[in-house]
C-alpha cells in the first residue's frame, strides 16, 4: 500500500481533493436546500394568511366591520383596496380615484409592510410619500408627526432645499421602534376606519 502511494501519490492527492470538493458541494447544496425550503414555507404561510384575511375582510361591510379584529382591520381593509387597484390598467391613476381616507389607509399599510421608515421612503414614490404625514395626522399619531413630516420633505423629489440625512433616518427608526409605532398604526388605523365606515364599507 505504501509503495502504491509512493508511485501514485499525485492520483491520491487528486482523489483527496475531489473528496473534499464533493463534501463542500454537498454541504453547500444542503444549506441552499434548507434555505429554499424555509423561504418556500414562509411564502406558503404568507399566502394562506392573506387568503384568510381576504375571506374575512373582502368585501368590507358594516357587519364585517363590527366583528373585525382591530389588529388586522387596517391590513384587511388595505388588501381589499389593493385587489381593487390591481384590476385597473393604471394603478396610480386608480389610486387617485380612491377617497382621501382610503388613500391614507392604503399608504399606512404600505408603511406597515415595509416595517421601517428608511425602506418606506427609499422604495416608494411621491404618490405615497406625499400622503404618509397626512395619514399619520388623520389617525392621531401626533407624537411621530414632526419626524414623519421631516422625512417626507427629505425624500420629496421636488424639494431641493433639504438633503437626506441618513443619521436622522436611522434615529427616526430607532425612535419608532422604541415607541412601538407599527402596533400604534394598526390599532389607531383600525379606530379610524371604524369611526368613518361610510368611507370604507360596501352595503351588506
Amino acid at each position: 500500500m505504501i509503495d502504491w502511494f509512493r508511485q501514485y501519490w499525485p492520483y491520491a492527492l487528486a482523489l483527496v481533493a475531489a473528496c473534499i470538493f464533493a463534501a463542500f458541494m454537498i454541504k453547500k447544496a444542503s444549506v441552499a436546500y434548507r434555505r429554499h425550503q424555509t423561504e418556500f414555507h414562509a411564502q406558503e404561510a404568507e399566502m394562506r394568511r392573506l387568503k384568510a384575511l381576504k375571506e374575512r375582510y373582502v368585501p368590507l361591510t358594516k357587519t364585517v366591520l363590527e366583528q373585525a379584529e382591530p389588529a388586522e382591520l387596517l391590513e384587511g381593509t388595505a388588501l381589499g383596496l389593493q385587489l381593487q387597484l390591481q384590476k385597473k390598467e393604471n394603478m396610480e391613476q386608480a389610486f387617485l380615484t380612491l377617497n382621501e381616507a382610503q388613500q391614507y389607509v392604503y399608504t399606512l399599510d404600505v408603511f406597515l409592510s415595509d416595517k421601517t421608515a428608511e425602506k418606506f421612503f427609499k422604495e416608494n414614490g411621491q404618490l405615497l410619500i406625499a400622503r404618509i404625514a397626512p395619514a399619520f395626522q388623520a389617525i392621531g399619531l401626533t407624537e411621530f408627526q414632526e419626524t414623519i413630516e421631516k422625512l417626507a420633505v427629505m425624500f420629496d423629489e421636488n424639494d431641493e432645499t433639504t438633503s437626506i440625512d441618513r443619521n436622522f433616518v436611522s434615529a427616526a427608526d430607532e425612535a419608532f421602534s422604541a415607541g412601538d409605532l407599527l402596533t400604534k398604526i394598526k390599532l389607531q388605523g383600525a379606530n379610524y376606519i371604524q369611526n368613518y365606515p361610510e368611507m370604507f364599507c360596501k352595503n351588506d
